[in-house]
């Protein structure tokens, strides 16, 4: 007898530690990132890491609820900017597989900037 397992519903707690070694997107003063997750229509976003430059820390936590069949978070790093916009510093996935098949992941994951390096 098998039991039908899902995913649906249940929570996925996700922490943003850091970032390391970012495109800098400063001339002159460090830049002061953050992190934006999204998850179906779910979308969290970190504070604003002030001079963080290309290391910032963050150990921000939060809460997603699953959604069976999509199994990737969507990541969104940014310079705020007090003038002009923000400035996008680099994009990427987070796969779910293995925090879903082992109760957790404390992968590194890589970021690719607007021109895909």
């Amino acid at each position: 007898m098998s039991i039908p397992y899902g995913i649906q519903g249940q929570l996925l707690e996700v922490t943003v530690v850091a970032c390391n070694k970012l495109k800098d997107t400063e001339w002159i003063s460090r830049q002061d990132p953050y992190v934006c997750l999204e998850y179906g229509s779910s979308k969290f976003r970190t504070r604003t890491c002030t001079d963080g430059g290309k290391n910032p820390t963050f150990q921000e936590k939060f809460v997603f609820t699953l959604i069976e069949g999509l199994r990737e978070i969507n990541v969104v790093v940014w310079n705020s900017n007090t003038v002009n916009s923000d400035d996008l510093i680099g994009s990427g996935k987070v796969q779910l597989q293995k925090v879903l098949s082992q109760g957790f992941d404390d992968t590194a994951w890589p970021l690719q900037t607007k021109k895909g390096r």
